[in-house]
Order: structure tokens, then C-alpha cells, then sequence
């Protein structure tokens, strides 16, 4: 459970966390309930997103990452420099980043300010999503998230039973989530596949092989 709520392992996470998720499973009826984006991110969350912002008179940029915050004599925001030289002000600026990004974004003045300073104590966990399509439907799938008990693998599930848009009675998709990573966010993407099949092979021993001579995808 420690690496499906912060994807590290057991001996790096205070119980605390554990004994409120805990918590909340046995006393909220549907504490243990889990939901899932139907469909693909892109289509069935972006793109919704993106037009409800246009909607209302919002403009979305992509390939636009932002290079520097320019700060004013007092300390605020004056505005975003964008990758491409061209600058944003605005009348405030919300930052939904990964904290290590922010921190290498953060200007110099801000960085001994107590507030800020606090983020010096968060860390990114690198995770890697991975999604297979199986050429058969594997029998110990549910409908639901599943904790794995790899060291590799945090959680996951067969996407074409807990999802409609991915619906199909005769082959599994499983989405799985790899980490703790940060041995692993460098390597190519058929390493990664190879370490995972090893660990499927241990979860699914009568139905995935390491060698697919079993279940292939």
C-alpha cells in the first residue's frame, strides 16, 4: 500500500499514511471505492478541459513552457518568460507543476522565504505508466484496482474490464504502475517491458510467461 500512495517503499513512508488510508477504508462506506478516467487522457480529460477554458474566452498553449519568473521590485510576479522569448502578465498566476520543476523555476529572491523554503523537504518520485495489451483475456482480472505485491509494480488494473471505452471480452489491457522508478525513467522503453513481463510472469504464473509463451502482446 506504501508504494500505491507514494510510490516508495514500505521502509521509507511514515505508517501515518498508511493508518489514515486505512482509516478511511473501514469507516467512509465507499473509502475503498476507486474510479477510473474513462478512456484515454487525452480525449476523455484534456480535450474536455481545453474546451470548457475556450468556452469562457480562455486560451490554451501548448509547446509552451515557461523559462523564467520575472519578479517585480516588491517581490511579486511581474511575469512568465516563455521558451520562445514572448511573456505572460497576468493578474495571478497558478503553478500545477511536478515540485522539481518548480524548484528549478523558482526565482532566487523566493527561495529563502519561509513558505517556500518548505519545498526544499518535497521530493519528485519518478513513476513510469505502463499499458499492455494482451492477445487473451487473463482470468485473475477484476473490477477494480489491484495492489501488487512486486517490488517493481505499485498497483494496476485490466483496463478492459474496469473501463467501457476499453471494453473487450476477449483480450486484456493491463495499466500498470512501475515505480518507485528512478532506477528504471532512463532505460528504453523494451527494458522496462522485459522487467515488467518478469514481474507479470510471478502475478500471473498460469497465464503470462517472461518468454511469452504464454499470453503475448
Amino acid at each position: 500500500m506504501s508504494k500505491a500512495l507514494n510510490f516508495i517503499n514500505p521502509d521509507e513512508l511514515s505508517m501515518q499514511c498508511i493508518l489514515i488510508a486505512l482509516n478511511r477504508f473501514l469507516q467512509e462506506k465507499h473509502g475503498s471505492k476507486m474510479a477510473f478516467l474513462d478512456g484515454s487522457p487525452p480525449e476523455r480529460l484534456c480535450a474536455p478541459i481545453v474546451d470548457h477554458i475556450q468556452s469562457l474566452g480562455g486560451e490554451v498553449r501548448i509547446n509552451s513552457r515557461i523559462q523564467k519568473i520575472e519578479l517585480k521590485n516588491d517581490g511579486t510576479v511581474k511575469s512568465f518568460v516563455l521558451n520562445n522569448g514572448s511573456m505572460i502578465e497576468a493578474d495571478a498566476y497558478v503553478f500545477a507543476t511536478p515540485v522539481d520543476i518548480l524548484k528549478l523555476l523558482l526565482p532566487d529572491n523566493w527561495k529563502e522565504i519561509p513558505y517556500f523554503k518548505k519545498l526544499e523537504k518535497l521530493v519528485g518520485v519518478p513513476v513510469i505508466n505502463v499499458h499492455i495489451w494482451f492477445d487473451r483475456k487473463l482470468k485473475n482480472a477484476y473490477d477494480h484496482l489491484l495492489f501488487s505485491r512486486s517490488p517493481l509494480l505499485s498497483v494496476y488494473a485490466d483496463m478492459s474490464v474496469t473501463c467501457k471505452e476499453y471494453y473487450n471480452p476477449n483480450q486484456s489491457m493491463l495499466e500498470l504502475v512501475f515505480a518507485p522508478a528512478e532506477e528504471w525513467i532512463s532505460c528504453s522503453d523494451s527494458e522496462i517491458i522485459d522487467a515488467t513481463l518478469k514481474e507479470l510472469a510471478k502475478l500471473f504464473p498460469d497465464e503470462i510467461a517472461a518468454d511469452q509463451s504464454k499470453a503475448k502482446f
